[in-house]
């Protein structure tokens, strides 16, 4: 089983057998939850993320895999013991966890996404190659498996909330993103919630992944 401090630096997506719901809980609370993550672009604009509790529901499948748990819930199930083996109980629950287990254990590097990838801005609000996807930025990153991670973020309330990961296979990494919606990242803030710096990190074009064509 992963550590949560080893899930700040993951490249590749972990086995499922080496996360759990317990352990994304823990990592949420101490490293999603309680920081915010502010982009600077080289046009000047800017983006604040910071993490829900819905949102974490939404981009681990929750939704898809058993909508029984409520997204206002999740956390207080977990607590109470949900794990990966309440979704193998029922075979249409089963079924549906297995469709969603890579977008899961994608969530293990959702972190060194946050630091790493490339932003998309997604004028239309809809995702390109999606039946009904909308968000406004993508972060991208093509990881060590070779597939491509696309952090879905939408802005709820001032803020932009992470809500949504879309794998990409390798035969078509940039499926769900336009190269001229490039916003090139010249600076990241890591804060507590009160603002206080716990990262800070300037990039300079050549230390950021090329977009591939």
């Amino acid at each position: 089983m992963l550590t949560k401090e080893e899930l700040l630096d993951l490249d590749a997506p972990p086995l499922i057998k080496n996360v759990s719901l317990g352990l994304y809980k823990e990592f949420s609370a101490d490293y999603l939850l309680a920081r915010k993550f502010i982009y600077h672009f080289s046009d000047g604009s800017k983006m604040n993320i910071e993490f829900t509790e819905w949102g974490i529901y939404h981009i681990l499948s929750i939704q898809h895999i058993n909508y029984r748990i409520k997204n206002n819930e999740f956390f207080q199930k977990v607590d109470g013991g949900l794990t990966f083996d309440d979704f193998k109980t029922d075979n249409s629950v089963k079924a549906r966890f297995r469709e969603q287990k890579k977008r899961i254990s994608m969530f293990a590097c959702v972190y060194n996404t946050l630091r790493k990838g490339q932003a998309f801005y997604i004028p239309s609000g809809k995702v390109k190659n999606t039946n009904n996807v909308k968000v406004d930025y993508i972060l991208y990153r093509t990881l060590d498996n070779d597939n491509g991670m696309n952090l879905g973020i939408r802005q709820e309330a001032g803020k932009f909330v992470p809500l949504t990961i879309l794998v990409s296979k390798q035969s078509s990494l940039m499926k769900y993103v336009d190269v001229e919606n490039f916003k090139l990242v010249e600076k990241l803030e890591i804060t507590d919630m009160s603002g206080n710096v716990i990262e800070s990190i300037s990039y300079a074009l050549s230390d950021r992944e090329r977009v591939r064509v």
